[in-house]
């Protein structure tokens, strides 16, 4: 299954079957007919089932994989539904065994349309922030919300499944919804309190640990992924905070997530409404000033022409670079760099490292700063030109004092090695680290792996996974690797 999860699929529709799943169409569990394999997730396989005795469907989820501690998570999944009745659930239908497995039945449920219209997000996310409210207010956080967690209804209300990870808020009791575990799930014999990286909180990633501003930071991270991650900028600040890396500096509910996120749509809708009044009348003042008009047209200078570096979404890849040429032929400094780009990557013409280098080198003397990195690169790899680290150093710095990101990510790993200048592990933290907290993943993944190796800097292994999840979430590579392996 992707990443909607196997719920995401418990849409009727023509689904074949599938040679290893362990039921076949027609076959009936407790009073369910099987009439079609939707699909498997971490432990369980899903059909869309049919009541043999009222007519009605549901899907049912069958338990195949009871290891690693994913028999206790299905059962409180299961104990979830059944002992709680909220809208914001899926109702539970049936449970029992079938051949020694365990299995549920809830109701039949529909994916989230995909692409939703960017139109219909913020509604949407505001019922889906209702739906974790009622949760939270039922004594309970969710812990691994997510798109793909979340169905809707015929009529398009959503739904949160995937329950495995529920967790009491507060203080342990008596519960039989986490009546097999004590609200961080054991998997593997470690403690699991995330169910998706890209979607955790980092207390949930660093210790097991989770609240409700856990799962406001979620929401954070869905409504920027409902955008496929373009929000409009009313959303933008409603993200940035719900996604603060501290909890109390978060939203401190679902509901006041909601809330600032129809507040922000109300403020555009305002601006733009305003907007068109300000265009309506200024278009019928100057019908009654037509003299005026002329006047402006007769003794205002013509505005300057507008210079575009970046490519036009139409604008085929060849034209878009002999137009690129020009600008840089005439000394534009931005289209230097980017023409240098295109020779150094083929964008538009063919590759050709030694004129990207050329043209890196007018940008950088110039003082562009992205060209000033990239020669530096270029000089430290030898790409294009013969190696020069000497030389390398030398553009590091100058795109570094003007605060270039990757500039001081490379200047700082060559001090820490003492590549073509001085060694100085504690003068290389301080200028990576700055670096990072520019949000920066190359410098986060080296702060992180300085922390972990107490390279210039006191070893903290908290610290250092900290800042490797967040150049995790930012997509790095390396960062994953590191952490994947530890």
């Amino acid at each position: 299954m992707d990443a909607k999860g196997v719920e995401s699929w418990l849409e009727s529709g023509t689904f074949g079957a599938e040679p290893s799943a362990r039921l076949s169409r027609g076959d009936v569990v407790g009073c369910w007919r099987v009439e079609a394999y939707l699909g498997r997730g971490l432990s369980a396989e899903v059909y869309r089932v049919t009541n043999v005795r009222y007519g009605h469907e549901g899907a049912l989820k069958l338990l195949v994989d009871g290891s690693r501690g994913l028999k206790e998570r299905f059962m409180s999944e299961a104990d979830a539904l059944k002992f709680l009745s909220l809208p914001s659930l899926p109702r539970y239908m049936d449970g029992g065994e079938f051949e020694g497995s365990p299995y549920y039945v809830m109701e039949h449920l529909l994916p989230i349309p995909d692409p939703m219209p960017r139109r219909d997000v913020p509604w949407f996310m505001c019922r889906v922030a209702k739906a974790v409210q009622d949760l939270h207010d039922a004594g309970y956080i969710h812990r691994d919300l997510k798109p793909g967690n979340v169905l809707v209804r015929p009529d398009g209300e959503p739904v949160l499944i995937d329950l495995g990870l529920i967790k009491r808020r507060g203080t342990a009791v008596t519960d039989p919804i986490v009546r097999h575990g004590r609200g961080v799930s054991i998997i593997d014999g470690k403690p699991v309190g995330v169910g998706t990286l890209d979607y955790a909180a980092p207390e949930q990633l660093l210790k097991g640990e989770a609240s409700v501003q856990s799962d406001v930071f979620a929401l954070g991270k869905m409504l920027r992924a409902m955008y496929a991650g373009s929000p409009p900028s009313f959303a933008k600040g409603v993200i940035r905070t719900a996604t603060r890396e501290l909890p109390g500096d978060r939203y401190p509910s679902a509901a006041a997530f909601a809330a600032a996120l129809r507040r922000g749509r109300f403020v555009r809708g305002a601006f733009a409404a305003l907007a068109v009044v300000a265009l309506v009348a200024s278009c019928i003042a100057l019908c009654h000033l037509g003299e005026l008009r002329e006047w402006a047209a007769r003794r205002l200078n013509p505005p300057p022409r507008l210079v575009t570096v970046a490519k036009g979404p139409n604008e085929p890849a060849a034209a878009y670079f002999a137009r690129l040429k020009g600008l840089a032929e005439e000394g534009n400094p931005v289209a230097q760099c980017a023409l240098a780009e295109a020779y150094m990557y083929g964008q538009g013409t063919w590759t050709n490292e030694v004129e990207a280098v050329r043209w890196y080198r007018m940008a950088a003397k110039a003082g562009n700063s992205d060209a000033q990195a990239s020669l530096g690169l270029c000089l430290h790899r030898g790409r294009g030109c013969e190696r020069d680290v000497a030389e390398a150093v030398k553009w590091y710095t100058l795109a570094a004092e003007q605060k270039n990101l990757a500039a001081m990510s490379d200047l700082a790993f060559c001090k820490m090695h003492g590549i073509g200048i001085d060694q100085d592990r504690e003068g290389a933290f301080a200028l990576a680290l700055e670096a990072a907290k520019s949000g920066h993943a190359p410098a986060q993944t080296f702060v992180g792996e300085c922390y972990l190796d107490g390279r210039g800097v006191e070893q903290n292994t908290a610290a250092g996974e900290t800042w490797l999840y967040r150049a995790a979430r930012l997509g790095n590579a390396r960062a994953k690797m590191l952490l994947e392996t530890r």
